[in-house]
């Protein structure tokens, strides 16, 4: 966003600057501002598109990581797994 903003400050400035005739120079500042408009206006559908893909890819993450929780909660809860990773049906240090 500041860099439209400076983009648009230094444009302006050189058209300020630049010698040419009064109603010349306002068709180009009405041009350039129509084209920086039109600029904006397509970053930021661009902006809105990348948020919404990574909003949609957050709740893709967070699902994944629900059920991989839920998966990990339901194996120690069956028994199958101690935290330490061994079967719980065998005793430690015998074979």
């Amino acid at each position: 966003m500041g860099f439209l903003m400076g983009l648009l400050l230094g444009a302006i400035a050189a058209l300020l600057y630049s010698p040419k005739a009064g109603e010349e120079m306002r068709e180009e500042m009405r041009t350039r501002g129509d084209d920086l408009k039109k600029r904006a206006d397509d970053l930021q559908r661009i902006a809105q598109r990348l948020a919404g893909e990574a909003q949609t890819k957050g709740k893709e993450l967070v699902d994944d990581a629900k059920q991989e929780w839920s998966g990990s909660r339901t194996a120690e809860t069956t028994g199958s797994t101690t935290r330490s990773g061994r079967s719980s049906g065998t005793p430690t240090g015998t074979a």
